[in-house]
């Protein structure tokens, strides 16, 4: 599965579709478009699959799973919020291209606007390829737009390197991933762009969502 986010009135269903829900809404509210989509693609997965959020940062994402109904969650990221012991969820400090978990010990990951900063791609697919069960979903959202952005190197959002995705870039990393033992599920065209609906440190742009699943074989 391949969307791009095309417009505010996508921003505004999907806000709408969450509140009507009773499922809590996100500060920044493009990415409410970004948690709509994990939602639908979760639909039908068992409430007790073991789900891993690759960067998790502040948690959003998975007191998102957790008002979902997900109880077996878990995140790792190089810096934590305060810890508590009544989260419903569990925290791991690390790096997400090279963590602790054991080998196919998880249903599904998530990483929603984490490669942008830094990732090695091939590192990221790889080792999401390592802790994923065979058949597993890998659900990726990142900073996005058809034709390259740049930005200078002197702009490092919570101290890292950032990059908008060009649809080149983007093709590149479907390929990154396929080596690495991923498909694309359904829907595996790039959708056009529509109207840039972020602006970040001055730069226009939108969100792209990619969902694989670990082959089988």
């Amino acid at each position: 599965m391949i969307e791009v986010l095309q417009s505010w009135l996508d921003i505004g269903k999907a806000t709408l579709s969450l509140q009507r829900q009773g499922l809590p809404t996100h500060i920044t509210v493009q990415k409410n478009w970004d948690q709509f989509l994990l939602a639908q693609e979760l639909l039908h997965t068992p409430n007790s699959s073991a789900i891993l959020d690759l960067g998790c940062g502040d948690c959003c994402t998975l007191k998102f799973l957790a008002a979902l109904g997900f109880s077996d969650l878990s995140g790792i990221d190089l810096h934590l919020p305060q810890a508590s012991s009544t989260l419903p969820y569990k925290l791991a400090q690390g790096d997400l291209m090279n963590t602790s978990f054991t080998e196919q010990s998880f249903d599904g990951a998530v990483s929603i606007s984490v490669i942008e900063h830094g990732v090695d791609l091939k590192a990221f697919f790889h080792e999401a390829h390592r802790i994923l069960k065979p058949g597993g979903m890998l659900f990726v959202t990142t900073d996005y737009w058809k034709d390259k952005v740049e930005i200078a190197s002197s702009i490092r959002p919570f101290g890292l390197s950032w990059q908008i995705f060009s649809k080149a870039e983007i093709e590149e990393a479907i390929a990154i991933a396929q080596t690495c033992g991923f498909e694309l599920k359904q829907n595996t065209a790039i959708p056009p762009c529509k109207d840039k609906t972020v602006t970040w440190y001055d730069k226009d742009y939108t969100f792209i969502a990619l969902t694989f699943r670990k082959l089988t074989s």
